[in-house]
C-alpha cells in the first residue's frame, strides 16, 4: 500500500469561486484535503476566498482572474497550469449568471458574451480537463445546472434553456466515460441564497418567495459533492426542489407557463405595496 504521505494531492478547479455556490465548493472540497485553482472575474475578492480557505485548511490555493466571456479564458488558464504542471482532478463548472432584460431587448453584445459564458465555456474546461483524467483513471466533474433545466422559460429568458442543455449534455458525457474512474454530475440547485438575484436586480422580488422554497448553498454544495461521488448522472437539490421536480413533470406546460406568470405579476404585485 502506498506511503499516503508520497501520494500527490488532487487539485480541484472551480469556476465562478469567488461568491454564492462556487466558493462554497471551493470550501468544501478544501475541507476535504483538495488543493484548489479558483477562477473569477474578481481578482481581489478571489483572493479573500482563497486567504479565508487557506487559513481555514492546510490546503494549497491559487487565483487566477479570468472573463470567460472571452473564449480563449479556458485554454489560458490550462496552459498555465500546464506550465507549472498542475493537473486538474476535479472540474466544478459554476460560473453562470442571468440577463436582466429578454433576446428582443437585450445588447447583443451582452447576449453574446453571456452565451459564451452560459453554453460553451464550461464545454471548454471539460474538453480541456477530462483527457488527463481519463489518462490517470480518476476524475469528477459537477456542472452547476438548475432547477430551471426541467421549468419553461420565463418569456423571452434563455436561462431554463440553457441550464436544460447543461443536463442533457452532463448526461451524454457521462454516458461517454463510464468506467474509466470519472464521474459527471449535473447539479441542480432551485433558490439558494447567493448574489444571483441581487446581481440581477431582483433581490426584492426574491426576497417575497416563501421561505420554505430557499436552500443555503452549503446544502447544496453537499448535496451535490456526494451525488457527484455517487456517479448519479443528475441531481435536484433539496426535497422541496424534488418535489417541484416531480410535479413540473407531469404538469402540462401550458399550465405550468400559465401558473409562472401569474406568480411573476403576483410577486411584483406585493413588491410595490
Amino acid at each position: 500500500m502506498p506511503d499516503a504521505s508520497t501520494t500527490p494531492r488532487r487539485t480541484a478547479l472551480v469556476t465562478g469561486a469567488s461568491a454564492g455556490i462556487g466558493e462554497a465548493f471551493a470550501e468544501h472540497l478544501a475541507a476535504r484535503g483538495f488543493d484548489l485553482v479558483l477562477t473569477a472575474r474578481r481578482l481581489e475578492v478571489l483572493r479573500e476566498v482563497a486567504e479565508g480557505i487557506q487559513r481555514r485548511h492546510d490546503v494549497g490555493c491559487r487565483v487566477i482572474p479570468a472573463d470567460l466571456a472571452d473564449p480563449e479564458a479556458p485554454r489560458r488558464i490550462f496552459y498555465e497550469l500546464a506550465r507549472d504542471e498542475i493537473e486538474i482532478d476535479v472540474l466544478v463548472n459554476n460560473a453562470g449568471y442571468g440577463l436582466e432584460k429578454t433576446l428582443l431587448t437585450q445588447d447583443w453584445r451582452e447576449v453574446a458574451d453571456f452565451m459564451q459564458v452560459m453554453s460553451v465555456a464550461w464545454l471548454h474546461f471539460m474538453q480541456l480537463a477530462m483527457p488527463s483524467m481519463i489518462e490517470r483513471g480518476w476524475g469528477r466533474v459537477a456542472n452547476i445546472a438548475s432547477l430551471a433545466a426541467f421549468a419553461p422559460d420565463s418569456p423571452g429568458s434563455l436561462y431554463s434553456g440553457i441550464k436544460a442543455q447543461m443536463v442533457t449534455t452532463s448526461r451524454g458525457m457521462r454516458s461517454a466515460v463510464q468506467g474509466t474512474g470519472i464521474h459527471v454530475t449535473a447539479v441542480c440547485p432551485g433558490y439558494t441564497h447567493t448574489e444571483f438575484h441581487a446581481r440581477l436586480g431582483i433581490a426584492d422580488l426574491a426576497d417575497k418567495m416563501p421561505k420554505w422554497m430557499w436552500q443555503n448553498r452549503e446544502e447544496v454544495v453537499a448535496e451535490g459533492w456526494r451525488a457527484c461521488e455517487r456517479n448519479r448522472p443528475v441531481v435536484v437539490t433539496g426535497t422541496v426542489n424534488k418535489v417541484l421536480r416531480a410535479v413540473l413533470a407531469v404538469t402540462p406546460t401550458r399550465l405550468v407557463e400559465r401558473q409562472m406568470l401569474k406568480s411573476v405579476a403576483a410577486v411584483r404585485s406585493r413588491g410595490r405595496r
